[in-house]
């Protein structure tokens, strides 16, 4: 065979040895497709079958969203916010006449009760429902329909809130049991906040008359001299000191019974020496006596 017969013989042979191999290679990246496209497939006719009850909830939802939507009433977004007077709950808002719209009652306009939410982090938080105290063009001053709670209007931040006219009776029959409640627990604690103060003056007052009854008993260098020694030496001083004034009487007296008894053994002694004189000087006296008789 001519040599370049043998080298196209050679280039033929690694052409097909690379064929067979890319053909394997394709077969098995179809293969993968294949399963790919089955598996696809199938997820498809599960997702399809599934799709009715999706759609039904979806309906639901959405008409659910409807319903609470026409409970929540009309909504004001980014509404310019500021706190007009703290003690009477009244706020400045962005929005008025041209916004809200009311109904005439005789010559009187009646407005919709507005529900406030003022941002906090990420979401609102619900402040409470107020009346229309004042309507212009773009702005209205809106009152707190209750009495503010103590420091509730320090939590109102201005800024841009968000107003509704329609609040759910559900969701406001709870916010009014849970108002209810608080009051009663801010009553029970001015009370006990009350009975602690009450408690704290009787506390100072005993204080004050124990620290006057140790007094009497220590003693009060700082008492006027007028008061006496007993003020201002003190109860246990003075009762010291008289003890010991007490105790030097009595070591007196038991000296001076000493002596006395030690003079009442000598008076003894000595009436006892008399009495031997005496009986010595009888029979000499009675002698005397008897010769004075025969003289005369």
């Amino acid at each position: 065979m001519h040599l370049t017969g043998k080298i196209f013989a050679f280039f033929t042979l690694c052409l097909a040895v690379g064929a067979i191999v890319m053909t394997a290679k394709v077969l098995d990246r179809q293969n993968e497709w294949n399963k790919k496209i089955e598996d696809s497939r199938k997820s498809y006719q599960k997702v399809a079958a599934e799709v009715p009850g999706v759609r039904s909830q979806v309906d639901q939802l959405e008409e659910d969203l409807s319903l609470l939507r026409l409970d929540w009433g009309k909504q004001w977004d980014n509404v310019e916010t500021h706190v007009n007077d703290k003690e009477s709950g009244i706020l400045n808002i962005g929005i008025g006449r041209n916004n809200i719209q009311g109904r005439k009652a005789g010559d009187e306009t009646i407005y919709p009760t507005l529900y406030a939410f003022q941002p906090e982090g990420d979401g609102m938080v619900y402040v409470g429902a107020f009346r229309v105290v004042t309507m212009d063009a773009n702005r209205a001053a809106v009152q707190l329909m209750r009495p503010p709670r103590p420091g509730e209007a320090d939590s109102w931040k201005p800024g841009r809130w968000r107003f509704r006219d329609g609040f759910p009776a559900a969701l406001e029959g709870k916010l009014g049991d849970l108002l209810v409640s608080l009051t009663v627990l801010e009553e029970r604690v001015k009370a006990r906040k009350l009975n602690l103060a009450i408690q704290q003056k009787s506390v100072a007052k005993a204080q004050k008359l124990l620290d006057q009854r140790l007094k009497e008993l220590n003693g009060d260098p700082d008492a006027p001299a007028e008061t006496g020694d007993v003020y201002r030496k003190g109860l246990v001083e003075s009762l010291r000191i008289a003890q010991d004034k007490r105790d030097e009487a009595l070591a007196e007296v038991q000296k001076l019974r000493e002596q006395l008894h030690t003079l009442y053994g000598e008076f003894e002694a000595l009436l006892a020496e008399n009495e031997q004189l005496e009986t010595k000087l009888r029979p000499a006296t009675k002698t005397g006596q008897l010769e004075t008789s025969a003289k005369n």
